[in-house]
């Protein structure tokens, strides 16, 4: 019964399952894009993408959410978030794939830790109350699939 208890209060404590606070999640991280991440800012849908400048998929998924957004009619906001542990890196690729949207940098992986994914492009959909829609692993045309219902 002790044992049943410790349990109980061990996954209580820890809350398994529980939604992360994206807005002070991001806010903690440093920008290296162009546009500032504002947690007030207002969208019909959030995209929040984790990548790395040797992630070959990563290189392929910045063109296509580039050309999907540019598409859409309605507001989408979209924030990638680079997991490189050196901030040049990083900032070399940008120069290489050019973007219009929030950029962060992640160099603990304190947000990647927190949402308990090990492999990257990682891709968090979110609707317009920052509620969490799905999770992707990886970029494929399987994931492309899955994503393109949000378009």
């Amino acid at each position: 019964m002790f044992k049943a208890i410790c349990v109980f209060l061990l996954l209580g404590y820890f809350s398994i399952g529980e939604s992360l606070d994206y807005k002070k999640e991001l806010s903690a991280l440093d920008m290296i894009g162009y546009k500032k991440f504002d947690k007030n800012e207002t969208a019909d849908l959030i995209l929040i993408d984790f990548w790395a400048s040797w992630c070959e998929p990563c290189k392929e998924s910045f063109p296509y959410y580039e050309a999907k957004i540019k598409a859409q009619k309605k507001k989408i906001l979209f924030i990638s978030i680079n997991m490189d542990e050196s901030l040049q890196k990083a900032q070399d690729f940008l120069k290489e794939y050019p973007n219009t949207h929030v950029t962060l940098w992640d160099e603990k992986r304190h947000v990647m830790n927190r949402l308990g994914f090990d492999s990257i492009p990682f891709l968090v959909i979110l609707d317009k109350n920052w509620k969490e829609q799905e999770k992707i692993k990886g970029f494929n045309e399987k994931a492309k699939k899955r994503i393109e219902k949000y378009f």
